[in-house]
């Protein structure tokens, strides 16, 4: 069985009852659903309760799903519904003098982010996909892309040629292999425009 399909691939299984494929499925987009459920401001359980509810409907929805490149999209959309939805049940269930003081504050940027979206999110899905590749990656090329482009300290060539042990000249030519290897994942993973 090969280890990389598209989202296409694995809706496509999935309508077929393959567990695997839902396995993957789940895999791939677990930590974009957790990420937006805990940005809005939910606790662990409450994200986890929010998890649920998202993958559940995407089962009740997936003969539904025309679009399978758009599955980030809707993953996105759904966990931002789902989770105002929690934190509007939560404020239902403060003590009233509790609940207005919170409903006196409705300008929360979470808040506004989950009532009326961002116009980043198509971004965020593709940035998912991102991190998802660089997983898959693994390796020495997920190490030196996550030195490049995600580590805080954004250390320098010479210091990624010490941390590596490579020579300094060959981080260029490194990265672009790299690159390419990720436009590969990406695409297998149905990102256009990879």
């Amino acid at each position: 069985m090969p280890t990389e399909y598209n989202d296409a691939q694995l809706i496509v299984a999935c309508r077929k009852g393959q567990e695997w494929a839902w396995d993957m499925l789940v895999e791939r987009y677990k930590r974009l659903v957790y990420s937006i459920a805990l940005r809005a401001g939910l606790d662990q359980e409450d994200a986890a309760d929010v998890f649920q509810t998202v993958f559940t409907l995407l089962v009740e929805n997936l003969s539904n799903l025309h679009a399978p490149q758009g599955l980030a999209a809707w993953l996105i959309t759904t966990t931002r519904r789902t989770s105002w939805n929690m934190l509007r049940k939560r404020n239902r269930e403060l003590p009233q003098s509790l609940a207005e003081t919170q409903d006196a504050d409705s300008n929360h940027p979470a808040e506004e982010w989950l009532l009326h979206g961002h116009p980043d999110e198509s971004r965020w899905a593709d940035q998912a996909l991102v991190r998802e590749a660089l997983e898959r990656m693994g390796g020495r090329c997920k190490e030196l892309l996550w030195l490049l482009y995600y580590d805080p300290a954004e250390p320098s060539y010479e210091q990624i040629s010490h941390r590596m042990n490579l020579p300094l000249g060959s981080i260029g030519p490194t990265r672009a292999r790299c690159l390419q290897k990720m436009r590969q994942i990406l695409q297998a993973m149905g990102m256009d425009g990879a």
